[in-house]
């Protein structure tokens, strides 16, 4: 038997994971499988890296992820991982916005909505209209933005959704295509006519609140174990040059003129990365590849002694409203969040700066970075004393941006893949922005391309058994290369939604 060579590009959790769940693949079915992972960065993992310092754990990246991701838990479960899985504190549930300079608890339900100040009472009553809201416009793709608006009105828009959605993607509410970024937003008001009766409707199926999960010893464990069980398959500090096609053979060339052959290339970086790779081979591939759009995000985590923080760090953390003009998007508390994050008698901050609200930030000095950082903490929390542990993370294309037309570039990139049989594409560029997307692309790619491999003789793990009726929908209806007809499916940013999430 031949031995299929796949070379997977992108040591991030999407190609991770994509390698892991083939190799598994191979292993179930006893098939050979020469196998290669390999990244740029001396290390994998991507954004999610979890460093320990002065006894604080501090995530670079994501914090944690939500319980509604059947991909993501099974290879939880692969890996032998669920005895190490944390909840978060309840506390998370309670989140905060800045508003005229001030903490406004964000409402959760009827009573809060009553009470909150981050409203005002006509923006209240016209929330409380949305089933009475007009239905979408005939041929337009709409902007989150003009969607919340509509829905729920331009004072909710402005104070819940677009501050939502620069925590959740450092974007702009006003440029991102809610079909795109947020398809259950659309599905509801389609099924339903209303998102408050959607919202009826999914609690009566018992589709109830996520749970945010993370692990003892943070995010940086689901990635050590991937990398463990992979071996040396993994090769970091490998820059891909180019990738080029000569007879039936696909050939990756890294720096130093290392070269891999290949039968099967899988680009699991991002749509910015794959365009100078594919320049030679496909010039109007690497040019839709240049057009998609990312924003660059800058994490700085301070630590304290908890005595030296004027207000209990009794919620998730608060979200950053565009009028107040910060550079900060949102602070996450993660020392509230889950156990193990600061020392006893100290307390962690996350701060979000940067997106595209602020893209300069992103070029600043570590120290101005922190400067800045501690100078929003003592105007929106009163923070005056000076932090015992500094951090800071810089991601200058952090989070893929799906303005409008998304689906066009998409549509773009896949038809041009199509005329290269063995070469595949996937990763948040295309398939959703969360870790529970990036994780799904990374796994859904691995079945295609071992259906593609092995057919009817590759084994089904318990993920693939309980794929939704989208993810089946995307299975059917996959391009040349397995690429999915669409993005995945996504939650909208509820009023609840808060910076990191």
């Amino acid at each position: 038997m031949t031995t299929p060579r796949v070379v997977v590009i992108g040591g991030g959790i999407t190609g991770l994971s994509l390698a892991f769940t083939l190799q598994e693949s191979a292993r179930r079915l006893g098939a050979p499988l020469a196998l290669t992972v390999v990244d740029a960065a001396p290390r994998v993992g991507g954004h999610a890296w979890t460093t320990r310092a002065n006894g604080f754990l501090i995530e670079a990246g994501p914090n944690g992820f939500l319980n509604r991701e059947p991909h993501t838990l099974a290879l939880v479960e692969a890996l032998e991982l669920g005895a190490r899985l944390v909840e978060a504190r309840p506390e998370a549930k309670r989140r905060f916005i800045v508003r005229d300079g001030r903490l406004c608890q964000v409402p959760d339900g009827p009573a809060t909505l009553l009470t909150t100040p981050a409203l005002s009472w006509r923006g209240k009553l016209r929330l409380m209209g949305e089933p009475f809201a007009a239905g979408p416009p005939a041929g337009v793709e709409e902007t989150i933005h003009a969607f919340a608006t509509r829905r729920i009105g331009a004072e909710a828009a402005e104070m819940l959704v677009d501050a939502a959605v620069s925590g959740i993607s450092a974007g702009d509410s006003r440029r991102l295509s809610v079909g795109a970024q947020f398809p259950l937003m659309t599905d509801m008001e389609r099924d339903h006519g209303s998102l408050v009766r959607a919202m009826f409707a999914r609690r009566r199926q018992g589709t109830g609140p996520s749970k945010l999960l993370s692990f003892d010893q943070g995010m940086g464990t689901l990635v050590g174990a991937l990398a463990d069980r992979l071996g040396n398959a993994v090769q970091p500090d490998s820059p891909v040059l180019a990738i080029e096609r000569t007879g039936d053979t696909w050939r990756v060339t890294m720096s130093g003129s290392r070269t891999l052959e290949a039968d099967h290339v899988v680009v699991a970086a991002s749509a910015r990365a794959a365009a100078p790779m594919v320049g030679v081979l496909d010039g109007r591939l690497a040019a839709a590849l240049d057009r998609f759009e990312y924003a660059g995000l800058t994490v700085v985590a301070l630590g304290y002694r908890a005595t030296d923080l004027p207000r209990a760090l009794d919620g998730y953390g608060y979200l950053v409203t565009r009028p107040e003009g910060l550079a900060s998007l949102g602070v996450v508390w993660e020392s509230s969040l889950f156990p193990g994050r600061a020392p006893e008698g100290a307390a962690l901050l996350r701060v979000m700066m940067g997106g595209s609200r602020r893209p300069e930030v992103v070029k600043a000095s570590d120290e101005q970075k922190v400067t800045l950082a501690q100078a929003e903490l003592a105007r929106v929390m009163g923070i005056e004393a000076m932090p015992r542990h500094v951090s800071v993370f810089t991601w200058p294309g952090a989070i893929a941006q799906y303005t409008v037309g998304h689906f066009q570039r998409r549509a773009d990139v896949m038809d041009r893949l199509g005329r290269h049989p063995g070469l595949w594409m996937c990763g948040t560029s295309y398939d959703g922005v969360s870790f529970n997307h990036a994780v799904k692309s990374g796994r859904l790619t691995a079945h295609r391309l071992a259906d593609r491999l092995w057919g009817d003789r590759r084994p089904v793990d318990g993920a693939t058994e309980v794929e939704s009726a989208s993810d089946r929908w995307e299975v059917e209806t996959s391009g040349p290369n397995g690429a999915p007809g669409r993005p995945a499916r996504s939650d909208p940013p509820s009023p609840r939604a808060a910076a990191g999430a």
